[in-house]
């Protein structure tokens, strides 16, 4: 798929998520955001970045870190959340900037951020190491940058998962299948690329994230808030009964004995700086 095409394809697909994302009720995109930006470390005054910003789960972390004398741009490929993304800004009283596109030194001036955060974000580029350059240039010498990505899910959750992929469509765009393989695959990867791309004083490393659920079906309302929601609504309905039994039965090694099944997912954190 040319890249371009593949951009849109992200674009679209998150147009369709946004007035849903992240809006089940479980802790998962805010606890990410808010301890990538913690390990990416912004200060007070700082101009930051944040690239793929959704509903802002990165983004307002950094406008409390950076403070009054900061400032924040956010950008994301869909105007949906965009909109979405201002709408929320506007509540909270929180002053960002809000850019709908790419962001690259020919969409924003280089050189001239002190940190970036892109959360969850660069496994949908269809050319990651060339993306990630781009970006190490948005910052100035000794700038931040910090990535979330995906490590392992525990073994349960893993096997829930496994029962959607077999209907995943062609070049579908989901994490799943495509933020744990290739340079996404290990810490190692990760700080590989991110070195590839110029950065120094490179950290990568996984964090647990546990997500309490009641049951299957609870599971299955919570993703469909998330990028899985399209794997959701490529299951036939008749063979739906079949999905949420097999479902049930995968998950069910992670109840424990508060009747809660409490699901581990390794979260990656990789940071650097710009030379």
């Amino acid at each position: 798929m040319d890249p371009s095409q593949r951009r849109a394809g992200v674009a679209a697909l998150f147009d369709q998520l946004a007035p849903g994302y992240d809006r089940g009720g479980v802790p998962w995109f805010g606890p990410i955001g808010t301890r990538l930006v913690e390990l990416t470390a912004p200060q007070p005054g700082d101009r930051a970045l944040d690239v793929g910003a959704g509903r802002g789960a990165a983004t307002f972390p950094l406008v409390d870190a950076v403070g009054p004398t900061g400032h924040v741009t956010a950008v994301d490929l869909s105007p949906a959340m965009g909109i979405h993304l201002r709408d929320e800004a506007e509540t909270r009283g929180a002053r960002i900037d809000v850019v709908v596109g790419e962001a690259s030194p020919d969409t924003l001036p280089a050189g001239t951020f002190d940190a970036l955060t892109a959360s969850l974000v660069l496994f949908f580029d269809p050319q990651p190491a060339q993306t990630l350059a781009g970006w190490i240039s948005l910052l100035r010498p000794g700038g931040r940058l910090g990535l979330s990505t995906f490590g392992p899910t525990d073994a349960a959750w893993t096997a829930a998962e496994a029962v959607l992929l077999p209907y995943a469509p062609p070049q579908v765009l989901d994490a799943r299948t495509t933020g744990r393989t290739g340079p996404f695959a290990t810490t190692g990867t990760m700080a590989a690329l991110l070195e590839a791309a110029g950065a120094t004083d490179v950290d990568s490393h996984d964090e647990p994230l546990e997500v309490a659920l009641p049951d299957g079906d609870a599971w299955r309302a919570w993703t469909m808030t998330l990028g899985l929601r399209q794997l959701w609504a490529a299951v036939p309905d008749s063979a739906m009964p079949k999905v949420l039994a097999d479902i049930e039965s995968a998950l069910e090694p992670d109840r424990r004995d508060d009747d809660q099944l409490h699901l581990t997912q390794q979260v990656r954190y990789t940071t650097g700086t710009r030379p």
